[in-house]
């Protein structure tokens, strides 16, 4: 990554799609600093190519804010899509703005805030001990599959205690 007046080293800026459910749905990791705008669509088109479902809403920050992307991601088939922020409210008809959908989005973004902090405190998503992009991209899909699975564990967990509370109520 080329900034300042420092060297420049070769670096990756993983971008990851959340599912409603908590669940990683989509990975990509380009090389080098891509702005986070650039990515949107890929990344939203690597998670359709991945779970072949076209999201209701996508919500994001306004680090994605593009009207370009925010355009294609309507034209794949996304109904609604969220960007806050300035800049995401300026690409925005005002209407959607104003809209609960959308105000429900920007009030919710804690989840994948919440996300991002459990994949690396609890998965050691930034810290790499493989070099090169390829060996990079394989160690933080092994990361993504074991925090998925990790989840997958936690949802039945929560499932069995609901069937028992109903169990209980029932009797």
């Amino acid at each position: 990554i080329k900034k300042g007046g420092r060297d420049p080293v070769i670096g990756y800026k993983p971008q990851l799609v959340r599912s409603a459910q908590g669940f990683v749905t989509g990975l990509i990791v380009p090389q080098g600093n891509a702005a986070d705008a650039i990515k949107l669509e890929p990344a939203i088109r690597d998670s359709i190519r991945r779970t072949g479902i076209v999201a209701r809403l996508v919500s994001t920050d306004d680090g994605y804010a593009s009207a370009k992307g925010r355009a294609a991601l309507l034209a794949m088939g996304v109904k609604d899509v969220s960007i806050s922020g300035a800049k995401g409210k300026k690409i925005t008809d005002p209407d959607d703005w104003g809209s609960e959908t959308y105000r429900d989005a920007r009030r919710n973004r804690s989840p994948v805030e919440s996300l991002m902090f459990t994949i690396k405190d609890g998965f050691e998503f930034g810290e790499l001990g493989r070099r090169g992009i390829d060996a990079v991209r394989d160690e933080l899909t092994e990361k993504v599959l074991a925090y998925n699975c990790c989840r997958i564990i936690l949802m039945r967990e929560r499932l069995k205690k609901r069937r028992l509370e109903e169990m209980k109520k029932a009797a």
